[in-house]
């Protein structure tokens, strides 16, 4: 059920959402967004990892961002995105499925972050530059037998947020706006954000000169008013979602659907390390076993080990050879 909070007055539930993702669209306009909500649920991924203070906020851009854009799509499987860099945060991964489950990691060198100094990027929180070049991918996957789709865009602009509007913009010809906010202070990780498209039209539609000058001019409108959000309206624990978005968008007659709920949970399991183990080759397997014969697997998402016995391995041996 969707609820239209425009022109006529708003309706919420009056029950304070956290950790959410809540779709969105302007009648007025014919736009689409989705806005996300996050307070523990990224409290506990940084909280996991205890990653450095620069490492820890673009992956909080990053865990935001997949919600947004995963959001977007129907799809019942698992969306990634994934960062790889030359700078001194090699990787950033983050992944979500369909029922609102995500989990992230990063990798980076702690010697060089150690000693960078951050001093000119604390007060703005843009630790962009710690990737230097590199590039952002977006998969779809849907399990076996299915097609795989994966978009990949270089790292442009200023921000992450800027690359992934570079690849609307470029590659599937979507206008895309985003806005959003991450809040560091005090062990209180948050973050918020709002993004809108512009939903494409049959070739006629865009043929008609008149209207697309009439939806460019929508388009823009609506733009500005989003830049208009301040942080705190963005974070706020005590600001439903639907309460932002009238604030905002009320003369577009803006209609807020089901919102998704998030939650941190990591999909690792024995079963899921013991099968990739035994599609490695069996150099590969040897390589990965310590002096004893024993294999010990740490899970880069939240730190869960897995160790396999001399014994473990052999049987994993077998089970490759059956397999092949």
């Amino acid at each position: 059920m969707a609820i239209t909070i425009g022109k006529g007055g708003k309706e919420t539930s009056g029950i304070i959402d956290d950790d959410v993702v809540q779709p969105f669209s302007l009648e007025s306009t014919g736009l689409r967004g989705r806005m996300v909500r996050l307070g523990p649920c990224l409290k506990q991924i940084i909280e996991l990892h205890d990653y450095p203070l620069p490492v820890s906020y673009l992956l909080s851009e990053a865990v935001t961002l997949s919600l947004l854009l995963a959001a977007m799509l129907k799809y019942d499987g698992i969306f990634t995105l994934q960062i790889q860099a030359d700078g001194p945060i090699r990787a950033i991964i983050t992944d979500v499925n369909a029922k609102g489950h995500i989990r992230a990691y990063a990798a980076f060198d702690h010697d060089e972050i150690a000693a960078m100094d951050h001093g000119d990027h604390q007060q703005d929180h843009n630790y962009y530059h710690l990737l230097e070049s590199g590039y952002m991918s977006f998969t779809v996957d849907q399990g076996d037998n299915t097609d795989r789709y994966q978009g990949i865009v270089n790292l442009t602009g200023n921000s992450l947020m800027d690359a992934v509007q570079h690849y609307f913009a470029q590659s599937e010809q979507i206008r895309t706006a985003i806005r959003m906010s991450i809040h560091p202070q005090d062990d209180q990780w948050r973050s918020g954000a709002v993004m809108v498209q512009y939903i494409p039209e049959t070739p006629e539609q865009e043929a008609d000169h008149d209207r697309q000058s009439e939806r460019l001019e929508d388009w823009q409108r609506t733009t500005i008013l989003m830049e208009t959000c301040r942080d705190e309206e963005l974070l706020s624990p005590n600001l439903h979602s639907a309460d932002v978005l009238y604030r905002l968008f009320h003369e577009e007659g803006v209609r807020v659907y089901p919102p998704t709920p998030i939650k941190h949970v990591c999909r690792c399991s024995r079963e899921r390390v013991s099968n990739v183990l035994q599609t490695l080759s069996a150099d590969e397997r040897k390589d990965a076993q310590d002096e004893k014969g024993e294999i010990d697997i740490t899970c880069e998402f939240c730190g869960r080990q897995y160790f396999f016995t001399r014994r473990d391995v052999e049987e994993l041996n077998e089970a490759a050879d059956r397999k092949n």
